[in-house]
């Protein structure tokens, strides 16, 4: 124990912990779900609509911000911390707008929109996807903001209340369910998801603030660095969001098994991406500006020592968490969810679920550290194409096989789809890196580990 702590750097113990606070609030949100809605139409219609205002977000800002704002930020702020806090203006200002205009065309459209989110669904639940895509089309404006500044203040390795915003955006989903649920139905869960997002972006205001940043709108979108922003995020335009575009995919497939299918899904996809994000993501997300300022330092052995460090920790962590939760699986399923409208047989098959989704979680959480190795090499596309590689094989291999095994088709899939992402990463980082100039060429040799 005293070396998996000697290895992990302070800010992955603080991520970790606000990850786990949220993570248990996420579980508590869903008991709330599953004993007020059970496994339900109405919740289906929920995560149906949550996926095209998300997906949107995830396309236009959260795809690269993080990958293209780190770097830059950091080579502006050792140099002249001025001008990065107006490089950070700019991405505030660009994002805003962005999601002010997708908001706006969510609104409009959502009639249309609501079917190719849930094309399995009546008239009737259409017209509520329809109403709950014009409210949530609010949230994407608000975690725009939220996330450029949250990418500031990764790279100013401040994770504390980085990490306390999603702790008080699922307080506000819990908030919504409990007060306005019992009047408006699946209407006040939109609504507190809403409020919860405001919350997610107050708190990193106010840690910016303490910081030393200082708002003001900035539309200064020539400059050389808000270019290369741009530049870097476009590859991870089309990578970044595929996560959600394969749960688009599974989501429309779940719709056509019967009601309750999207919602068992999602719950079982909630418990299994609890070690992914306390693991997998924790220790990815504080490695990322380690082995970016590695590089910009031209330390190779920095970077080297970063990632093996990570590698490590995170298959072992990951190893032992999918283990875990696989023995453990029914009797959690059943303690946190059962009882009220949520029944035997969904308690049955979300753990059945959950059983298949947990072969992914080492794979999953390797996948992030990998595609981070890239990010601070400067490099989105190869990741972006690896991610493209894995929707396909996901996507097919639910649309084919869930005719003969039903909801089972989609943790099997998406298991293979991450485990071919982890082979091709691993293969062509050292081509990658022997790409750089000579000063910065890294033999990566992660097999030589000594435990």
């Amino acid at each position: 124990m005293k070396k998996i702590l000697k290895l992990a750097p302070s800010g992955s113990i603080i991520l970790g912990l606000t990850t786990l606070i949220s993570y248990i609030l996420g579980l508590l949100r869903d008991r709330i779900f599953a004993q007020t809605f059970g496994a339900s139409r109405a919740l289906d219609v929920y995560n149906a609509a949550f996926l095209i205002p998300d997906l949107l977000f995830n396309i236009l800002i959260a795809s690269g911000i993080a990958a293209a704002f780190v770097p830059i930020f950091l080579e502006l702020f050792y140099r002249d911390k001025q001008k990065a806090y107006e490089y950070t203006n700019s991405a505030i200002s660009g994002a805003t707008g962005l999601m002010l205009f997708s908001a706006i065309i969510i609104f409009i459209f959502a009639d249309s929109i609501a079917f190719l989110a849930a094309p399995g669904f009546s008239g009737e639940d259409l017209a509520l996807v329809a109403k709950i895509l014009r409210i949530l089309a609010i949230s994407p404006i608000l975690f725009g903001i939220s996330n450029t500044l949250g990418a500031m203040l990764i790279a100013k390795e401040r994770f504390l209340f980085y990490g306390l915003s999603p702790v008080f955006y699922n307080l506000g989903i819990i908030g919504g369910t409990i007060v306005l649920a019992p009047r408006l139905g699946i209407t006040g869960v939109a609504i507190g998801t809403v409020v919860g997002a405001f919350f997610h972006l107050l708190v990193r205001i106010i840690d910016a603030l303490y910081s030393g940043f200082k708002f003001k709108m900035n539309f200064q979108f020539k400059t050389e660095e808000f270019k290369k922003t741009v530049k870097l995020m476009l590859p991870k335009m089309f990578g970044h969001p595929v996560e959600l575009a394969m749960f688009w995919g599974f989501t429309t497939i779940a719709s056509t098994l019967g009601a309750g299918s999207i919602a068992i899904m999602n719950f079982a996809r909630n418990f299994q991406s609890v070690p992914v994000s306390l693991i997998g993501i924790t220790f990815s997300t504080t490695a990322f500006p380690a082995m970016a300022k590695a590089i910009s330092n031209h330390s190779k052995e920095e970077f080297k020592k970063t990632l093996k460090n990570s590698f490590w920790l995170i298959l072992g962590g990951s190893t032992v968490a999918a283990i875990f939760t696989f023995i453990i699986r029914e009797p959690l399923i059943r303690m946190v969810l059962g009882g009220g409208n949520f029944t035997e047989e969904a308690i049955s098959k979300t753990a059945t679920t959950l059983g298949m989704l947990t072969l992914a979680i080492p794979t999953e959480s390797l996948v992030h550290l990998l595609a981070r190795a890239f990010y601070a090499t400067k490099n989105t596309t190869i990741p972006v194409v690896i991610s493209i590689i894995g929707l396909i094989i996901a996507i097919s291999g639910g649309y084919f096989l869930a005719p003969s095994i039903g909801i089972a088709s989609i943790p099997l899939s998406f298991f293979a789809a991450s485990f071919i992402e982890v082979l091709l990463l691993l293969i062509l980082l050292p081509s990658r890196l022997k790409q750089l100039p000579s000063h910065l060429e890294i033999d990566i040799e992660l097999g030589q580990h000594q435990p």
